[in-house]
């Protein structure tokens, strides 16, 4: 079962002041990608295939603009990144164009995680940090409802399925109708494939299901390619990605 672990680094790349002999000293951000946790799709790709994109801000990664340095990895699966850096922190995206292999993981940007990676000046700047790729970036998209691979006869009202939205800031929706209502029920991604019911608008007065439930919220993506949704009314729906 593949893990909805997306991989996001975050980077810290200091830069200090020249030194007494007025020698400065330079800072790089250096990646080595490793494809180890992947090697089903080893025939699929090369190193140069890795996009890396560069971010001074969180807001600026989710929405993916204004990049402050975009380039590829190189034949020997590394980058060193030193032109124009500030010191501050960045967000650094890598993955393949096609958006299924990359360093995409749900994590608190706020604080340091295993994925973390603090940059310091060097002299040398050879030392570089590994960071692992997988496929869960695959998750983030749109994808639309096909059927229902199991359901819950507990709960014989349910809504009608249209698609559900799985999005890079670690949030998800599912869009519904009911009795004449368009619903739209709002998800926190927990990782491990897990997901956690926020709202239900416009409100679930109406809606079909207790909430009280009890009931874990899983996706995941089975090797048909179809996303597979254990949900908040306890039935397995399958969608297809958009």
């Amino acid at each position: 079962m593949k893990k909805i672990i997306f991989i996001y680094l975050f980077v810290v790349c200091l830069f200090s002041c020249a030194t007494d002999e007025a020698e400065e000293q330079l800072s790089a951000i250096n990646i080595q990608i490793d494809l180890s946790e992947v090697e089903e799709y080893s025939n699929d790709y090369e190193y140069t295939d890795f996009i890396v994109k560069v971010y001074s801000s969180k807001e600026d990664y989710f929405n993916e603009v204004n990049a402050v340095f975009s380039g590829n990895i190189d034949a020997t699966g590394k980058i060193s990144i030193s032109e124009e850096l500030q010191e501050k922190s960045y967000y650094v995206d890598i993955y393949t164009e096609d958006k299924v292999l990359s360093n995409w993981e749900v994590i608190n940007l706020d604080l340091d995680a295993s994925n973390s990676i603090k940059f310091s000046p060097t002299d040398t700047n050879e030392s570089y940090s590994t960071v692992n790729m997988t496929d869960h970036r695959r998750f983030v998209g749109n994808w639309s409802f096909l059927s229902y691979e199991q359901i819950n006869n507990e709960n014989e009202e349910r809504t009608d399925k249209l698609f559900l939205s799985i999005n890079k800031e670690y949030t998800a929706t599912s869009y519904e109708t009911y009795d004449g209502v368009a619903y739209q029920l709002h998800f926190r991604l927990l990782g491990n494939d897990y997901l956690e019911l926020v709202t239900i608008q416009p409100s679930p007065d109406n809606y079909p299901v207790n909430q009280n439930s009890t009931q874990d919220l899983v996706v995941e993506i089975e090797q048909d390619g179809l996303l597979y949704f254990t949900n908040y009314s306890g039935n397995k729906a399958v969608y297809a990605s958009n």
